[in-house]
């Protein structure tokens, strides 16, 4: 009997093996690894954390950066939450972008 391939759901993820989070505002890049439910968090070309998600989702990482974080918020975020508006935070992204450039 065949054993059953424990990276079998690694080579049939339809995910890319990397989703970008986004940058903070203390200039950190996050990203989501989905072959193993973790978070990294790079600054100056080195990983300063990470975070696995022990059945927790990337929206609760998300929003728990955006809301309980202290002196840390989202600069760039490329990720939207499942309690925002996709509509309303691209129309502020854009508003952001907007502003810089101006």
């Amino acid at each position: 009997m065949k054993e059953s391939d424990p990276n079998a759901r690694k080579r049939t993820d339809p995910r890319p093996a990397y989703i970008e989070l986004g940058d903070d505002t203390d200039g950190a890049f996050h990203v989501y690894r989905t072959t193993d439910e973790t978070i990294h968090v790079v600054q100056n070309g080195e990983r300063v954390q990470k975070f696995v998600l022990n059945g927790r989702s990337v929206d609760d990482y998300v929003k728990f950066v955006r809301d309980d974080v202290e002196g840390r918020e989202w600069a760039n975020r490329r990720y939207v939450a499942d309690d925002e508006d996709p509509f309303a935070a691209l129309v502020d992204q854009l508003a952001d972008a907007t502003e810089v450039a101006a």
